[in-house]
C-alpha cells in the first residue's frame, strides 16, 4: 500500500484531490516533490500517484479542534498502514510525542514525521536536515511502490 502524507489544510481548496499536489510552485506539495526528485528522477504525476495524499482540515482554513477530530476517525482507516505526519500541529492533532523521521507505532499505524515543508520553516535550511527528508521521502516513496 502506498505511504499517506498528512498535510494540515489548503489554503487554495478544499478540494480533497488536491492535498499536497506538486503546484503551484512554493506550495507544500511542490517541496516536497523537489525533495523526492533530488533522490528518485520522477515526474508531477509519479510524484502524485506515488503516495495516497491527504490533509487533516477539508476546508481552507486550519482548525485544531477539527483537526483533532479528524485525526481520531483517520486513525481507524490508517491501520496497518505507514503515515508521514508534516508538521506540529498535524502531530498534536494525533496526539503523538516529537519524534522526526524515526518510526513511531501507535494504534495500528506507522507514524513518521517531518517539519511542515512551508517556506516558513527555518528546519529545511540546514542542508543535513534536507537531506535527511530528502532519503525519508525517498524511502516512502519506494516502500509504496513495491507493495503495488
Amino acid at each position: 500500500m502506498k505511504v499517506v502524507l498528512v498535510g494540515m489544510c489548503n489554503p487554495r481548496s478544499s478540494d480533497r484531490r488536491l492535498a499536497l499536489v506538486p503546484h503551484p510552485p512554493n506550495s507544500a506539495g511542490h517541496r516536497l516533490f523537489l525533495m523526492l526528485r533530488k533522490r528518485v528522477p520522477c515526474t508531477h504525476i509519479e510524484y502524485r500517484d506515488g503516495f495516497e495524499r491527504r490533509n487533516l482540515v477539508s476546508t481552507t482554513i486550519w482548525s485544531q479542534q477539527t483537526a483533532r477530530r479528524n485525526a481520531e476517525c483517520m486513525v481507524g482507516e490508517l491501520q496497518g498502514r505507514t503515515v508521514l505526519l508534516l508538521g506540529a500541529a498535524v502531530r498534536d492533532a494525533f496526539g503523538l510525542p516529537p519524534v522526526l523521521v524515526k518510526p513511531v507505532v501507535q494504534r495500528g499505524v506507522t507514524f513518521r514525521q517531518l517539519p511542515h515543508p512551508s517556506g516558513r520553516c527555518r528546519w529545511y535550511n540546514n542542508p543535513r536536515h534536507r537531506r535527511v527528508a530528502e532519503m525519508l521521502l525517498e524511502e516512502l516513496y519506494m516502500e509504496g511502490k513495491t507493495c503495488v
